[in-house]
Parts: structure tokens; C-alpha cells; sequence
């Protein structure tokens, strides 16, 4: 038998959710947040993907060998980490530069709204590309 591992990363986004993992279109488990996991499969061609609620990650391909061991990374939508935290960080700014020092700062406004914006577009229009998984190169 084959082995498909799964090495999610700890991320802030999606903290206290399980992602299922899904091989040859039957769900086989789940990934907590900074955990490995590994799943048998035959050798072979076998289809991989990764789902939370109704966003999931694009579907790889993977040959397996026996006895090999194919390593995936699993991660959120990219710059996902960052952009929420920024977001926050600037609208925080933005009303202390409003109401503390009555300055009126509108760009920030329009950075804001981008960065809301940005993570909407994975939870809606491009749900198929909310999780990211990619194998990983083995030395």
C-alpha cells in the first residue's frame, strides 16, 4: 500500500475547525489545526482534495507507488493570514485617527474594504480555491 500524508499548517483563519480530506471522492477523515495525517491508498492514480463546510481546495492527482509515501501541505487561501489581520489592524487605526485626534482619513476607508473584500471573493465566488494543498518536495 501507498501512503498519502497531510501536513496542516496553524493558521488563524480556520483555528478551531476540522478539514476533511477526501481521496478518490470518499472522505477518509479529518485534519486538525497543525496536525499531520496519514492515509493508505492503493497504488495507483488517486484523486485528492480537501473541504471545509462548502469551500474546499483544488483537485490533485497524485500517482502513488507502493510503499512510497506522498506529502501534501495544507494551507488557507493565500495571504489569507495576513489580510485579515491587517484589515483589523488598519480599522483600528482608522478610528483612532477618527474619533481620538478627529482626523478624517477616507483612503483608509477604501484599503479597508479591500481587505474584506479579498477573503469574500474565496468564501464565494472562489470557494473551489479557498484551501490550498500542495505537494510537497521530498529531497
Amino acid at each position: 500500500m501507498a501512503k498519502i500524508r497531510i501536513e496542516r499548517s496553524s493558521e488563524w483563519n480556520n483555528k478551531g475547525r476540522k478539514i476533511g480530506v477526501y481521496i478518490n471522492d470518499i472522505k477518509v477523515g479529518t485534519v486538525n489545526d497543525g496536525e499531520t495525517e496519514e492515509y493508505e491508498v492503493e497504488s495507483g492514480v488517486n484523486e485528492v482534495y480537501c473541504k471545509i463546510d462548502w469551500c474546499r481546495s483544488p483537485k490533485i492527482k497524485l500517482n502513488s507507488v507502493q510503499n512510497e509515501t506522498k506529502t501534501l501541505s495544507l494551507n488557507g487561501f493565500k495571504y489569507g493570514v495576513y489580510i485579515i489581520r491587517i484589515t483589523l489592524g488598519l480599522l483600528l487605526l482608522y478610528y483612532l485617527l477618527s474619533y481620538a485626534f478627529q482626523l478624517q482619513v477616507n483612503f483608509l476607508i477604501i484599503v479597508i474594504a479591500m481587505g474584506f473584500l479579498y477573503p469574500l471573493y474565496f468564501i464565494t465566488l472562489g470557494k473551489d480555491k479557498y484551501l490550498r494543498l500542495i505537494e510537497s518536495v521530498t529531497k
